[in-house]
């Protein structure tokens, strides 16, 4: 796939704390480094709405079964105390 080059001005306190963190060999160089923040934020972000359907979904499965876990569970044991 094609590389696209992007931008970024920094301030500089962030510029001089991307330089500490490459100096340390956390990264090989300020490309590297920017590549892995680019990266964690998509994951960030995926995550985030991974975790918005998953609160939809929960929230329409209780409007559909509106009895708690625990609710159903002690439902289905008194059912077959009572069969028994």
């Amino acid at each position: 796939m094609p590389e696209i080059v992007l931008k970024a001005k920094l301030d500089e306190f962030l510029a001089r704390q991307v330089e500490k963190i490459i100096e340390r060999g956390m990264f090989e160089n300020e490309e590297e480094f920017l590549k892995g923040a680019i990266k964690e934020m998509v994951r960030k972000y995926e995550i985030q709405e991974l975790n918005k359907k998953m609160d939809n979904f929960a929230q329409e499965m209780a409007k559909k079964h509106p009895r708690s876990l625990s609710e159903a569970v002690l439902a289905v044991r008194t059912e077959e105390d009572e069969s028994v």
